[in-house]
């Protein structure tokens, strides 16, 4: 439900033609799929271009004090591929904090519920500190996590960068170098002589 919404307000937005952020198209995704929306801005500049980013909205309760803490981002696998396939490739985390309300419905009997959001982040998971990071090797070929979306240090780094800091949190999972290397391997995140 929070994702509709989020997707709702992005599609608001958009339709203000006056809408400062130059936001031009906005797509719901598949449930399962890499994110839940994807936005399209247009640049600025003598060659008009667009830039597309890719927004996981991650919905947490301010009534529950764990709500927040280590929540799956995407797989080690997509993730790495993403930014291996469009070095700039944008991956934004969209932090939804929420409170319910309910009240007994008098007429019906039934309860009537109000989902407000009292707070929000936005995150480029490029941009998270390593210590934000964690890597989980439970499913397929692991999941990226954020320690705790509610806090976060942003930190500057390329690509590059980012595709290390992800392999050194894969490799040092008991999945160790050999694994890095065949998944590298077979999804062509390196070359290879043959």
């Amino acid at each position: 439900m929070v994702e509709a919404w989020a997707c709702e307000k992005f599609h608001a937005v958009m339709e203000d033609e006056a809408n400062k952020y130059c936001l031009i198209n906005v797509e719901a995704q598949q449930r399962l799929g890499m994110s839940d929306v994807i936005l399209q801005f247009k640049k600025k500049r003598k060659v008009e271009t667009g830039v597309t980013a890719e927004v996981d909205v991650k919905a947490t309760s301010e009534d529950f004090a764990s709500s927040g803490k280590s929540p799956n981002i995407t797989s080690f696998k997509r993730i790495r591929s993403a930014y291996v396939g469009d070095p700039d490739y944008i991956f934004i985390i969209l932090s939804l904090k929420h409170k319910v309300y309910s009240t007994k419905n008098k007429k019906t009997g039934l309860v009537d519920g109000i989902m407000e959001i009292v707070a929000h982040n936005a995150y480029d998971l490029k941009l998270l500190s390593s210590s934000d990071i964690s890597y989980n090797p439970a499913l397929g070929t692991g999941q990226i996590q954020v320690r705790d979306i509610h806090y976060v240090t942003l930190v500057e780094r390329s690509t590059w960068e980012f595709c290390q800091l992800l392999d050194k949190k894969f490799m040092n999972s008991r999945n160790g170098f050999d694994q890095w290397l065949t998944l590298a391997t077979k999804n062509g995140w390196i070359k290879t002589d043959e």
